[in-house]
């Protein structure tokens, strides 16, 4: 019997969701945000790829805030770009409020 931990040729095990090419990573702090809503860094790829830009301040160029309202309810991610992988810095929720 085959062990299923050994990779085969050509597999890649990959734990992290990548965008545009690179692994999305997590700070600690940002992991337990995550933990506190009950997301994970496969819900920061989903904002990434779906979400729009919501930069309240100017941002440095290599970061990237995104955005995306589900109900009342709006998921922010803010990715720092590290070179060769993003780190979620940041990961919140706010209430939605018609003016």
């Amino acid at each position: 019997m085959e062990d299923i931990f050994i990779a085969k040729e050509g597999i890649s095990m990959n734990i992290f969701p990548r965008y545009q090419g690179k692994d999305v990573k997590a700070t600690k702090e940002v992991a337990d945000e995550l933990c506190q809503l009950k997301k994970d860094l496969w819900d920061v790829l989903e904002i990434l790829e779906n979400g729009y830009g919501c930069s309240s301040s100017r941002r440095n160029r290599n970061i990237l805030e995104k955005c995306v309202r589900k109900g009342n309810d709006v998921y922010k991610a803010v990715v720092a770009d590290r070179g060769s992988y993003l780190l979620t810095i940041h990961f919140g929720k706010f209430s939605y409020k018609r003016r």
